[in-house]
Order: C-alpha cells, then sequence, then structure tokens
C-alpha cells in the first residue's frame, strides 16, 4: 500500500489485516503455537493474560523465532525511518487494545511492542513509548536473520 503525506507507506486507519490481528489477538486469552519445519521447531507462540476470564485484560503474546533464518523478508526499498514509523504505529494499536508483544530470538527477548513496553535508549531513536529494544545484540542479530541474503 502506498499512501502520500503522513501516510506514505504506514499503517492506514482502517487497515483490515492490522485490525483483524489487533481483534484475534484480544479475543485469545491464553494459549500456544508451536511451528515446526522439517521436524524442527521452528517458531512458538504463546499468549498470557492477566484475567483469563475478561476479553478487556491486558495480554501478552511472546513469539520466540527459534529458526529466525526460515522467516526470511523479501528485500524492500523502504528506509529505516519508513520501518520505525509503520513499527511505532503498530506498537501503539498494540498499547490502546492493552496488548505487548515481545520478539524473541532463540529464547532471549530482543524487542518488547505495545502495552508493556518501557523503552530508555530506544526511545531517543523511535520516539515512542510502546517500543523497547531489550537487546540490542539481539535486535541486531533478528534483523540480520530476517535480510534476504539469496
Amino acid at each position: 500500500m502506498v499512501f502520500l503525506g503522513k501516510k506514505h507507506l504506514h499503517i492506514p486507519e482502517s487497515d483490515h489485516i492490522v485490525d483483524g490481528l489487533i481483534r484475534l489477538l484480544s479475543s485469545t486469552n491464553s494459549g500456544s503455537i508451536r511451528l515446526e519445519f522439517a521436524n524442527k521447531p521452528a517458531a512458538e507462540i504463546n499468549i498470557y493474560s492477566n484475567d483469563n476470564f475478561s476479553k478487556s485484560s491486558k495480554k501478552k503474546i511472546k513469539v520466540d523465532l527459534l529458526e529466525p533464518g526460515l522467516f526470511k523478508l523479501q528485500d524492500d526499498d523502504l528506509s529505516l525511518f519508513d520501518n520505525l514509523r509503520t513499527a511505532t504505529e503498530f506498537a501503539q494499536k498494540l498499547t490502546d487494545n492493552m496488548l505487548t508483544l515481545s520478539l524473541l530470538r532463540k529464547g532471549k527477548e530482543a524487542i518488547t511492542l505495545g502495552e508493556e513496553a518501557h523503552p530508555s535508549f530506544s526511545r531517543i531513536i523511535t520516539r515512542s513509548d510502546d517500543i523497547q529494544l531489550n537487546s540490542l545484540k539481539e535486535s541486531t542479530k533478528l534483523r540480520k536473520d530476517f535480510k534476504d541474503e539469496d
């Protein structure tokens, strides 16, 4: 999607995919999903809730990329700032819905987005209270894993 002006290459107000993902995460109280590739664990997704009986309780989603190289992204022409802006908008939507998303690389926390993010140094870069770099080292490794090197 290409938008001009402030919305250029970012999440529009009524993005059906992002809205659907947020609704799905909000309606799930707890659970786990384990993805395997060639009989080896590739990723685990765990959802925790403060209150399993209330759909409006705070939730934490942990996505552990056990084999991050399997999730390579196609090269795009987006700048670092375009990617940061999109991440900031997504993180704000998570916060607005009392959701926290943590990305882990092989069991080590790399990035936290949303409600429970407590940025320090990363606030200077992202200008957001909703994105926390838990580990610069793991975040950098994760970014390298996502890059399509083929």
